[in-house]
């Protein structure tokens, strides 16, 4: 029995021993890396900082960053005025009322959407292409396989300025080459048309189907009435589905909302995209002042610490 309780001593003192061993091992790794980040924190200064920041930004924007063409054009939205009363309110109720800031709204979202970018990358091949490992390591499409990564990524290769409030967008589509920048911007454009006359097309189709609708119901209205009183009401009624039934038909034949192109794509002469010096400078500018503002907190807090 003694000779157990020896060897039960004896395992433990040499589990603690071991235990002792990883925690001192530990203990003097931890104390080595405080001295080298407290070695490195000595030597930081601000020049070094921003030094180091600019170095790093001209590297990429040098040498791995690639030039972007940038084909522009503009749109108009244009709203056609209802022709009269009897149309306007029939539009009104059936599709509700709409001016050029939600068409805008309704083409901006389009754009974006993936619907155009499926139709993009079938006649472009978007996403082999902005997956390529040509393109830039530090912006390309990874996981190319997933939608979402591939919707992100080529929004990212557009920008759309919407001024509802005059009914234009301007499309910028930025590219490696400068007669794709320009065919994608045409062929957006093209889409965004063909997109405001299914609009219309759908607009037309409902709005015959709830004039007719409401003729209808007039009809049914003059020959259930049991009164001169709910005669007359019914006939007024029916006379007023008559005419604004002939008036829906006319404004079924006309373009209710329609896009006049201010400025077709353009076909760019040189890249504009990245702004090299620009985002540098900006980059550089950013990285010193954050540097003086955490200097300052550091500093306030070592005081504390010593008082």
């Amino acid at each position: 029995m003694s000779n157990l309780y020896e060897s039960t001593d004896a395992a433990r003192g040499a589990t603690r021993g071991g235990l002792g061993g990883v925690l001192d091992a530990a203990g003097a790794v931890w104390a080595a890396l405080k001295a080298l980040l407290s070695g490195i924190a000595g030597r930081i200064s601000f020049w070094s900082v921003v030094g180091t920041v600019a170095l790093l930004c001209s590297t990429y924007y040098f040498v791995f960053a690639e030039s972007l063409y940038d084909s522009q054009a503009t749109l108009s939205i244009q709203n056609r005025a209802a022709t009269s009363g009897g149309v306007s309110s029939i539009i009104g109720s059936a599709l509700g009322t709409s001016g050029s800031s939600s068409q805008s709204q309704q083409i901006y979202d389009y754009i974006n959407s993936m619907e155009m970018l499926r139709i993009l990358d079938n006649k472009f091949h978007l996403r082999a292409l902005y997956a390529s490992s040509d393109r830039n390591p530090f912006w390309r499409l990874y996981w190319p396989n997933t939608d979402e990564n591939f919707l992100w990524f080529y929004q990212q290769m557009i920008s759309l300025d919407s001024q509802s409030d005059v009914g234009i967008l301007v499309i910028d589509v930025y590219d490696y080459d400068r007669q794709r920048a320009h065919d994608i911007a045409e062929t957006i454009a093209q889409e965004s048309e063909r997109f405001i006359n299914n609009i219309n097309a759908t607009m037309q189709v409902q709005t015959m189907r709830f004039a007719r609708s409401e003729l209808d119901a007039a009809v049914r209205a003059v020959q259930s009435a049991k009164t001169p009183q709910e005669q007359a009401v019914a006939e007024m009624r029916l006379t007023a589905a008559q005419q604004a039934l002939a008036a829906a038909e006319g404004a079924a034949n006309q373009q209710q909302t329609f896009i006049v192109p201010i400025s077709h794509a353009s076909l760019p002469t040189e890249t504009t995209e990245p702004q090299r010096l620009f985002n540098i400078v900006t980059i550089t500018f950013l990285s010193a002042i954050i540097y003086a503002v955490g200097f300052l907190m550091w500093s306030n807090v070592r005081d504390h610490r010593k008082a």
